[in-house]
């Protein structure tokens, strides 16, 4: 799920217009993918909280069409971003849909660079108060030393109260072929995580996009990753030299509902067996997709889930 550093490869087979045919990839990524607002929101407050100061400069590495950024410096006007994408054709969309309709608001508060985040020169850039690296894109470092001096690169760029937010998902499902499908506003965006090999955990994941005129566009977006583990990236990031390293899990939606809904068997009684056996599989197949809230805490002791998603935070 991170629009950087990915190969696009959906494309209409219709010769006919259709919504696939004409649609663009960025956008639907954007709209499907991203919660920019969301994101600036915490991280600015998670900042505050363990820096107790204001976080202005924002580098995103992986940084796509640069939404974050974007979002980040809209909301302040104090505030500077730095984006960095190895793709050019991404960071030119970025500059002509995102930075150019903004001028005005931006001015020259943001700043992209075509280039890898491995090789970056810090020394040439602003120290960052926050380093981002969203959906999961850093897991296109599959050996352990790679991962390692990437985390030693975004120690070098940070300034000396500086924090880092790597965004991760996994759980039970996490390790086998699976799909997650939502509805959009027009159209529908499908994740599918299609193979996984439990040797080295290298995962190869596809974003397909469907439309209400019955044309899709396969394999919009396909990533080849591996998937690291929370303990993995806590020691790369200790060894990186991170002096304190937290993870925000998000919540998901408390089970009151669930408690109502015994509440109510237990005073109401009696009830036909087989509507009874009925309702109990319903509630176990609720129990198993637990819905997100958006929200974080932070937490050291967690139980497993069929699926989470994860900020494993890195303070220098």
């Amino acid at each position: 799920m991170g629009g950087k550093q990915h190969s696009r490869k959906g494309r209409a087979k219709s010769k006919r217009s259709t919504k696939a045919s004409r649609a663009d990839l960025h956008d639907l990524y954007e709209r499907s993918v991203q919660s920019p607002e969301s994101d600036c929101e915490l991280f600015a407050t998670i900042y505050e909280e363990l820096r107790a100061a204001t976080a202005l400069v924002l580098r995103e590495d992986f940084c796509g069409t640069a939404q974050l950024s974007l979002t980040w410096c809209l909301e302040d006007d104090q505030r500077r971003a730095i984006g960095v994408d190895l793709d050019s054709e991404t960071l030119a969309w970025a500059r002509s849909r995102n930075l150019e309709p903004n001028a005005e608001a931006l001015g020259d508060r943001i700043e992209l660079i075509q280039g890898d985040v491995l090789e970056v020169d810090n020394g040439e850039i602003a120290k960052a108060d926050i380093v981002a690296a969203l959906n999961f894109s850093f897991c296109v470092f599959k050996e352990r030393h790679e991962l390692k001096r990437y985390f030693e690169q975004i120690h070098a760029s940070l300034n000396d109260r500086g924090v880092v937010f790597l965004e991760m998902f996994g759980g039970l499902t996490a390790i086998d072929t699976d799909e997650e499908i939502r509805e959009l506003d027009d159209f529908t965006y499908i994740w599918e995580q299609a193979s996984f090999n439990p040797i080295n955990n290298d995962i190869v994941c596809h974003i397909h996009f469907e439309f209400d005129d019955g044309s899709k566009i396969d394999k919009a977006f396909t990533y080849e990753w591996r998937l690291w583990s929370l303990p993995e990236l806590r020691d790369l990031l200790y060894e990186a030299g991170f002096s304190n390293v937290r993870v925000y899990w998000e919540k998901v939606e408390d089970e009151d509902a669930d408690e109502e809904e015994d509440d109510d068997a237990e005073v109401g009684g009696g009830g036909d067996d087989e509507e009874d056996e009925e309702d109990d599989d319903d509630d176990d197949d609720d129990d198993e997709m637990l819905e997100g809230t958006g929200e974080y805490e932070e937490v050291e002791i967690v139980e497993q889930q069929d699926s989470w998603l994860v900020y494993v935070v890195g303070e220098k």
